[in-house]
C-alpha cells in the first residue's frame, strides 16, 4: 500500500492546521518527502483551504456595510468573486478522491431529504453500539443548539478511550450558521471540541456556502473546518464505508 493511503483526509487537514503533536507531525513530514502522491494530496488540500479562506475574506470585506441586498446586483458587481466560488466548487470536486458513484450520491441526497430529524436527547439511544456516525445538521436554532452540543460532547466523553469511535458533523444549508465565527453562539465551543477530541470531525458543505454567499449571507468558518463539495457527497462517502447516518 502506498504511504499516502495510510493517512485520512482528517489527518492531513490536522497536519495543515498544525494540530498534530510533534511525533505525528514529524512522521508525516518524513513520509511527505518520501511519497510524491502524499505530497500532492497535502498540497491540494492546502490550496483548497487557502482558496476558501481567500474567497470568504473577500466576501466579508465587501459586505461590511449593511445595505438592502440584491442578488442580481451582487452577481453583477462581484462577477469575479462568484466565478471564483464556482471554480472553487469545481476544484473541490476534482480534488476529492473518487469514492462514490453517481448512484451513491443520488441515494444520499434522497436520504438527507427524506430522513426526519431526531431530538438531541435521542442521539445516544439512536446510535446505540454503532462506532462511526455521520450527523447531518441542516438547521441552526441557537436557543435549542445547546442540547445538541451537550449530547454530542457526552458521547465523545463516554467513548474517549475507544479509538474506533468517530462522530462526523456535516453542516449544510442553514446548519452552516452554527459554524459561523461572526454570529454563532456555538462556533467557539464546536471548535474547542474538535481540538479536544480526535474522534470528532466537522465538515462544511461548499455548495451551501456558495448558496449563502450568493444570497448575501456568507459564512466565516473556523480554521479547522474541513470542506466537502456537497453534503450528499460526504454522506455517500461515509455510507459506503458503513457509517450510520443521523439528521438533526
Amino acid at each position: 500500500m502506498n504511504i499516502q493511503n495510510q493517512y485520512s483526509d482528517e489527518h492531513i487537514n490536522a497536519y495543515i492546521d498544525s494540530e498534530l503533536d510533534n511525533d505525528e507531525r514529524t512522521r508525516l513530514l518524513f513520509d511527505e518527502q518520501q511519497d510524491t502522491a502524499l505530497a500532492q494530496r497535502i498540497n491540494d488540500a492546502r490550496i483548497l483551504k487557502e482558496k476558501v479562506q481567500l474567497a470568504y475574506s473577500n466576501l466579508l470585506e465587501t459586505g461590511t456595510t449593511k445595505k438592502t441586498f440584491s442578488c442580481t446586483a451582487f452577481v453583477s458587481k462581484q462577477k469575479s468573486l462568484v466565478a471564483g466560488l464556482i471554480i472553487l466548487l469545481t476544484a473541490t470536486a476534482l480534488l476529492l478522491p473518487t469514492i462514490t458513484n453517481n448512484e451513491d450520491v443520488i441515494l444520499a441526497r434522497q436520504l438527507i431529504k427524506k430522513t426526519l430529524p431526531i431530538a438531541p436527547d435521542a442521539i445516544s439511544k439512536t446510535i446505540g453500539t454503532h462506532k462511526q456516525v455521520v450527523i447531518n445538521i441542516s438547521q441552526y436554532h441557537p436557543q435549542q443548539f445547546d442540547a445538541t452540543i451537550t449530547n454530542i460532547e457526552a458521547l465523545l466523553l463516554q467513548h474517549r478511550a475507544d479509538k474506533s469511535f468517530t462522530i462526523e458533523i456535516v453542516a449544510n444549508k442553514n446548519g452552516l450558521k452554527a459554524l459561523d465565527t461572526k454570529t454563532s453562539l456555538h462556533a467557539e465551543r464546536i471548535s474547542q471540541l474538535a481540538k479536544q477530541f480526535n474522534s470528532l470531525n466537522v465538515v462544511a458543505c461548499a455548495k451551501s456556502m456558495a448558496d449563502l454567499a450568493a444570497a448575501g449571507d456568507p459564512i466565516q468558518l473556523m480554521k479547522s473546518i474541513m470542506i466537502t463539495p456537497s453534503a450528499a457527497q460526504q454522506v455517500a462517502k461515509r455510507m459506503s464505508e458503513g457509517w450510520m447516518y443521523l439528521k438533526l
